[in-house]
This record gives structure tokens, sequence and C-alpha cells, in this order.
């Protein structure tokens, strides 16, 4: 995965200490500078807060903020503030290797809410962050949904982070496992974060209740392909209701099923045990 797949998913983020030779183009620059804060930021922020946090002035940003609402980048509300718009998501729905990954999943996930009624997303780990790429509401009237698009720090008590950090080889979880101790909200050790991968590993998904939500039961299992770790995590948030009459076991079983399912028409050639193995130490 992570660092191989994820590069493929979506553009890798530049690392500090490059080599090669930096061009300048301050205009884009400034453009970007707008997109990356105001991506972060679900109630957007007026030109006046942009121009304070970008530490410029509210002309240097006017056009720039005219140009990126213009092409649809940025969506204005009418009390001024600007927010991001869906369009780099969309964008990077066209890259082949998420194109292909939604192409296989979307279908699965659909007869996984149909059977279980409850939702479901798909998540991928980037830039320090999970991404929700994919996402089926319940058939229910009422239920519990992650918003298609959602990005979450990539921390411990995520279920999702869980399970993209237990099921890779050693090196690669040797990195995540150093992000989910950075991005953590209380201090953890690594013996800790590895031991409860190691225990995600030998069972092969992810079921607790949810950190965040009362009466949701997290059930998270991996997406393999034909490379070695996991690409992606399928979770089912299980929401508690009277007339829902699919069981937490039951859930499960559908969601490894459908998780299977998936992996298999990504090229994964089992069912995920062997991939696990590598990631699992004394």
């Amino acid at each position: 995965m992570s660092t191989s797949y994820v590069r493929q998913v979506l553009p890798a983020v530049p690392g500090a200490g490059s080599t090669e030779i930096a061009y300048t183009a301050p205009a884009l620059e400034k453009g970007l500078d707008i997109l990356e804060l105001l991506a972060g930021e679900e109630e957007g922020f007026t030109q006046v807060v942009i121009a304070q946090r970008l530490q410029r002035s509210p002309n240097e940003i006017f056009r720039m903020l005219a140009v990126l609402e213009r092409r649809g980048y940025l969506l204005r509300r009418a009390d001024g503030t600007y927010r991001s718009s869906l369009r780099m998501f969309e964008l990077a729905h066209r890259h082949p290797p998420l194109k292909r990954l939604l192409t296989v999943a979307l279908p699965a996930m659909q007869e996984l809410a149909q059977t279980t009624r409850q939702s479901t997303h798909l998540v991928i780990h980037y830039a320090q962050r999970i991404l929700v790429v994919a996402q089926v509401e319940s058939p229910e009237p009422m239920g519990f949904s992650v918003r298609l698009g959602a990005h979450f720090p990539f921390r411990p008590d995520r279920a999702s982070s869980r399970v993209l950090s237990a099921f890779q080889p050693p090196a690669v979880q040797d990195e995540l496992i150093a992000e989910l101790i950075a991005n953590g909200s209380t201090r953890i050790s690594a013996a800790r974060v590895r031991a409860e991968l190691t225990t995600i590993a030998r069972k092969g998904f992810y079921m607790n209740a949810s950190d965040t939500t009362a009466g949701v039961t997290d059930l998270c299992a991996p997406i393999f392909d034909h490379s070695e770790g996991a690409v992606a995590a399928l979770t089912l948030p299980h929401l508690r209701q009277r007339d829902v009459s699919v069981t937490i076991p039951a859930a499960r079983e559908a969601l490894l099923a459908t998780a299977r399912r998936i992996s298999a028409g990504l090229g994964a050639t089992t069912d995920g045990t062997r991939a696990a193995k590598p990631a699992l130490r004394a």
C-alpha cells in the first residue's frame, strides 16, 4: 500500500529535502495556498480571514478567489465565506488506479449496504490523512454515514487508520506507526500501537464500539490488490436500530465477504492472510 499504491492512486506529496531545482510561479503558488488552506475547513473563510491566514493582503488574493470560484474549485456562500468544492475530488477520481478501485468496489458496497441495512465507506491513506473515496448510504430511513470526500487525521483512534496500518509489511508499517503516534491526541507508545495492530492482523478485521459516536460499532476490513499490503479499508459503521434485524456478527461476515470480493477484483491472490504476515512481529 500505502507508500507505493497510494502514490499511484493520488500524486505523491513532495517531501522536504528535495534536491530538485525549485522553480517559482507566484500566482500558481498563491492559488495552491488558498486551496490547501480551505481543504481542511468545512465552514470556510471570508476573503479577509484567508488573507490573514496566508499573510497576504485582501487585494492580493481577490482575483485568485474569483478565478477559483469561476472554475468551480471554490464555492462562495451568501455571507461571503469561501469553501472548497468537490472539484479536486472529482479530478482525483479520474486517476486510473483510483478509478479502477471505485469501479470494482462500488457495486459490491451497494450490495453490502442492502444486505446489512447499514451504510459503508471506503478509505485510503494519503498525506498523513484518511480520505473517504467511496460511500454508500443505508437503505433505511435513518442511518449513520460519513460524507464522501471527508478526510481526517491519520490517528490511532480511527478504525480505518488501524486497519490500513495493521496489514502492511514491516517497513511500511513502521512509517505508519510513526504517523499514528505523531497525529494522536494523546501520547501512546510504539509498542502499544504495534501490539494493537498485531491483534487486528491476526483477526483479519477490526471491530469495536466507535470512539466518536455512541450506539455505533465500527467494523472494518482491509482491501488488497496484487501488491503486498492493504490498499484501502472498507468500513461499516453498524448503527443499532429497533427495526433492523441484521446482527453485528452477520454484518461483520458480510463485510469480510465483500472485502474479499473487492480484493479479488483488484487482483489479490489471497484473502489477505499472506499479506498481513510480514507485519507481524514477536
